[in-house]
């Protein structure tokens, strides 16, 4: 009877461990529609940007409240008529970003910054005083959009392009580390290829946590997994790769 217990002890004991690694490796994928939860104030860097003024029709179809960071020369085209704030600024000065930041308190602040042609240190300046202030401030999760290519996932670049972008890759990768040395609630989604095939087409981006994962992904795909993990246990301190397995990939 005492050995049956015991048998039955370690096999209740491994089932657990075993729920444990699958919960470690779980894909956000298609399914995971944008939540209508708490309604949050977020503040989104880039969010005039082809990527980020997705984001922000994302989140304001989930209900929150937006407000976006943005050069008083940017384009805000794409976010004509949407109800949003606004806070001029340049994220590269950290005064700047240190006033938005405590311009009203923000639970959630996304880093969605992208500019082509840039210098790179771009990335690692601007991530830098996003994750000072955010800790700083008290917000309660940051979101940033980042590169394969990066840290451990330098493996999944294909080696033939990887010196090109080593600068690059760099820059970001001091950008991944403020935020995940600020202390505050993080979630890095990082893309490889990204596309933009017509509304009419479904999109199928997943999350996955497997860092030499290499694909590609839709910017809209994109902005629905960002408002999905908004206040989401299972998107909390950790590092995603986002694909599509219905996209071509192009390395």
């Amino acid at each position: 009877m005492v050995k049956t217990l015991n048998f039955l002890i370690r096999r209740k004991l491994l089932a657990s461990i075993v729920l444990l690694g699958v919960a470690r490796s779980i894909t956000l994928g298609a399914a995971a529609a944008t939540k209508v939860g708490t309604p949050r104030k977020i503040l989104v860097f880039g969010g005039s940007g082809q990527l980020g003024s997705q984001i922000v029709r994302a989140l304001l179809a989930a209900g929150h409240d937006v407000t976006v960071f943005i050069r008083p020369t940017s384009d805000r085209s794409r976010l004509a008529n949407l109800t949003v704030h606004y806070v001029e600024g340049d994220v590269t000065v950290e005064a700047d970003v240190r006033r938005a930041m405590q311009a009203t308190r923000f639970d959630v602040v996304i880093d969605a910054l992208g500019r082509s042609g840039a210098n790179v240190s771009f990335f690692a300046v601007s991530g830098t005083h996003i994750a000072k202030w955010a800790a700083a401030t008290g917000v309660r999760q940051l979101i940033l959009h980042s590169s394969v290519g990066t840290g451990q996932s330098k493996d999944a670049y294909p080696s033939e392009r990887y010196v090109a972008m080593r600068a690059l890759f760099a820059a970001k990768e001091t950008g991944e580390n403020a935020v995940i040395g600020s202390g505050v609630t993080y979630t890095i989604i990082r893309n490889a290829v990204l596309r933009d095939p017509p509304d009419d087409v479904p999109e199928r981006a997943r999350l996955v946590n497997d860092q030499h994962v290499y694909g590609s992904v839709s910017r809209r795909g994109l902005a629905r997994l960002t408002a999905s993990c908004i206040d989401e246990p299972s998107c909390r301190n950790e590092i995603f790769h986002a694909i599509d397995d219905t996209l071509p990939v192009l390395r």
